[in-house]
């Protein structure tokens, strides 16, 4: 591949090609979603296509590396849909991190991983990210997008509850991938009426204690897969909350391109 467009797409590289831009950056982008039900309007893959397309703006602007993203992810409550693909939790975070690691052996210093699938398996990237960084001696971060798109998803928004599959992803997809979403198919999916105190439905909620979904439970939610209102999805609101987490990765990837390596003695064997 042409490096002159700013893009370092590894999977498209040779590896002199890595070698070369391993002198220009130390900084690599890895897309992290799932392969899940998203209602009746989007596919499989919004988990995946959302991060990498972001990852992709960020590296365009920074001349990072881009990494293959992950497909498959953490998401055992959505399995009561078909197309949906869940790893355990440990399968998960080991594949993560030694992708991460091995991307270490060859001159790898900075790792984003741009999570896609974001609540759901935070805690499990966050134990990946403590590793690389305890264990490793990298400079790891976890990105989920819903932190990075908040300021602009919290001034567009129109709806009380967007959870999954709903006004922020819809919008995103409408912004980057508009021939995958079927608005015509879109639906308004209330929360239930029986959420526990400290508990709330919605994704920006007052959500105090942790908890989880389980497949019945979701299926009880829902006869579309999505919770929320996908109906007043639009791309302009996509094109804010895109505007935002590239905005905010790229400064922190910028920031990355002016430090030191991390040292080895950094790292605790």
């Amino acid at each position: 591949m042409d490096d002159s467009d700013g893009i370092y797409r590894l999977a498209e590289l040779t590896w002199q090609e890595v070698e070369a831009a391993l002198e220009e950056t130390r900084t690599m982008l890895l897309p992290v979603g799932s392969t899940e039900q998203h209602g009746h309007h989007m596919p499989l893959g919004v988990d995946v296509y959302m991060p990498d397309a972001v990852a992709e703006r960020v590296a365009e602007q920074t001349d990072c590396l881009l990494a293959p993203p992950i497909w498959y992810g953490v998401s055992p409550h959505h399995t009561f849909k078909p197309g949906t693909f869940t790893v355990e939790s440990e399968t998960f975070q080991h594949y993560v991190r030694d992708i991460c690691v091995s991307a270490a052996e060859w001159g790898v210093e900075n790792v984003l991983l741009i999570n896609g699938h974001y609540l759901v398996q935070d805690p499990e990237l966050d134990v990946v990210v403590r590793e690389l960084t305890n264990e490793h001696g990298m400079r790891a971060f976890h990105v989920p997008l819903i932190s990075v798109f908040r300021d602009a998803a919290e001034a567009v928004r129109t709806s009380e509850l967007s959870f999954h599959a709903s006004e922020f992803e819809t919008s995103m997809m409408l912004e980057l991938f508009p021939e995958l979403v079927d608005m015509d198919r879109a639906e308004a999916v209330d929360g239930p009426e029986d959420a526990l105190p400290l508990t709330d439905y919605d994704a920006f909620g007052d959500n105090r204690v942790g908890w989880s979904l389980s497949a019945d439970r979701m299926d009880e939610l829902t006869h579309t897969g999505n919770l929320g209102d996908a109906t007043v999805a639009t791309r302009e609101k996509g094109k804010r909350m895109v505007d935002d987490v590239v905005g905010n990765v790229t400064q922190l990837v910028d920031a990355l391109a002016g430090l030191d390596a991390p040292s080895a003695d950094d790292a605790t064997e």
